[in-house]
């Protein structure tokens, strides 16, 4: 039935297979970085070389929202270290996480003093897709951000209740009944979502084909400044590639020696709403991941004021704790191969403008706790001292006191057994919170 090849035969069809490997993949990257020398066979080779990224896509469910191996083995659900109705200055959480149960993302507000849950938010995502228009080579909104594949990243709440979410996707304000008050599409809005005293969202957004010159305009993330407004219109935006441009730091974007389509990775832009020694209040501080690099701009001037790189690694998210001090969320990550790993743990770093000085008050009582999140993640230095601060890649809050022990902490484990990850979760004081508890409270959904 079989017939035997000859030797040489097998090695001439090994070398015509390395051949042709090694062709496929010099013609899948020309293609890729947007050359035209090969024509149709180009395109075709580059849609076959991208069927494995689907398939990762596909499976996205499993490969990113639920956690294996198990994070925190024995942990689900709050444990708290004090009762219930004892700590009045707990304050409020406004609880973004994905659901492994009912396989969707959901947000909640809990009133941390009672332990109890006082409103939960459930987005008509599939609905809210359909209503876009959005195109983008970024991805597929009803394959890669349906109902089943959608973490809510950094809700922001509003004081009459209603919700303003996004995660890679346009963004949308929901109100407390979860229907649909607008929906901006003009770009894709991602990362951190903040407020500034006019009501304003300021986030991440991507310009689509990039912007600036020497990129590849269909692959460039060309991450910029955008704000917002209360009744979702986009009133301003500005390519944070092209702000390093005008400011004399090119070798951000186009410094390394190799080209990089994500030399920028903007995942928090932080509106200063009352003026310090080193600031006024409409700048904003911005944290670039790829560079670890902090920065202090100004936009009614396009002016960079500050800007240092490290020690911080691969930050996420830059807090105003006074007129002269930040606070840093530092995820302290290696880019390795084949991944991302965390140098020892993350922590959290305090900048001080005055001296100079760095510090890291929780080191010591975050690596007790094994604090670990590879990307993302958000943290606060509360009034009373307390940090909060939210392990997102392996599902997981945390509240410290400021000498180190645990107040509380939840880990979002779901029936199944499994941890599925949270999604940028906002700690609120008692004074920003119980206005929109009480709203909530005397709802009447339909």
């Amino acid at each position: 039935m079989f017939k035997k090849l000859d030797l040489w035969v097998v090695c001439l069809l090994g070398i015509m297979g390395a051949v042709g490997t090694i062709a496929f993949g010099n013609i899948a990257i020309h293609a890729f970085k947007g050359g035209t020398r090969t024509g149709i066979v180009g395109d075709a080779v580059l849609t076959l070389s991208t069927i494995p990224e689907h398939l990762r896509r596909l499976s996205n469910a499993d490969f990113y929202l639920r956690l294996t191996p198990d994070p925190h083995p024995g942990s689900e659900g709050f444990k708290f270290s004090y009762g219930s109705s004892t700590r009045p200055d707990a304050g409020y959480l406004l609880l973004s996480r994905y659901d492994g149960d009912d396989k969707r993302s959901y947000v909640e507000f809990w009133d941390l003093n009672t332990q109890s849950m006082l409103h939960r938010w459930a987005p008509p995502i599939d609905e809210i897709n359909a209503l876009s228009n959005l195109v983008t080579n970024d991805q597929d909104l009803a394959r890669d951000k349906n109902l089943h594949r959608y973490l809510i990243r950094h809700p922001a709440v509003t004081q009459n209740g209603d919700i303003v979410i996004e995660s890679r996707t346009p963004m949308t304000r929901v109100d407390m009944c979860n229907r649909v008050i607008w929906n901006n599409d003009k770009m894709i809005f991602h990362h951190a979502v903040e407020t500034d005293r006019e009501g304003y969202f300021w986030t991440s957004g991507r310009i689509e084909p990039a912007s600036i010159p020497g990129v590849n305009r269909d692959t460039f993330l060309d991450d910029a400044i955008t704000r917002v407004s209360p009744d979702g219109e986009l009133v301003f935006q500005r390519s944070v590639s092209q702000i390093l441009i005008d400011n004399g730091l090119k070798r951000y974007v186009y410094g390394r020696s190799e080209p990089d389509d994500d030399p920028v990775h903007l995942n928090d832009v932080q509106p200063v709403t009352e003026t310090g020694k080193y600031w006024q209040e409409g700048d904003l501080f911005l944290s670039l991941r790829s560079q670890s690099l902090l920065v202090l701009y100004r936009p009614k001037t396009n002016k960079i004021l500050w800007s240092k790189e490290g020690p911080w690694l691969h930050q996420h998210d830059v807090d105003l704790l006074d007129d002269h001090r930040i606070s840093v969320f530092n995820n302290n990550s290696l880019e390795m191969t084949p991944e991302r790993v965390v140098d020892g743990h993350s922590n959290i770093m305090v900048f001080n403008f005055d001296t100079g000085e760095v510090t890291q008050p929780w080191d010591a009582a975050l690596a007790a706790q094994n604090l670990r999140s590879e990307t993302e993640g958000l943290h606060r230095i509360r009034k009373n001292g307390d940090l909060f601060v939210e392990e997102q890649n392996y599902g997981r809050i945390l509240d410290l006191s400021s000498t180190g022990e645990l107040v509380w902490d939840y880990v979002n484990r779901a029936k199944d057994g499994f941890v599925y990850r949270v999604g940028w979760s906002t700690l609120l004081e008692p004074q920003e919170g119980a206005g929109i508890a009480k709203i909530l409270a005397a709802r009447k959904c339909p």
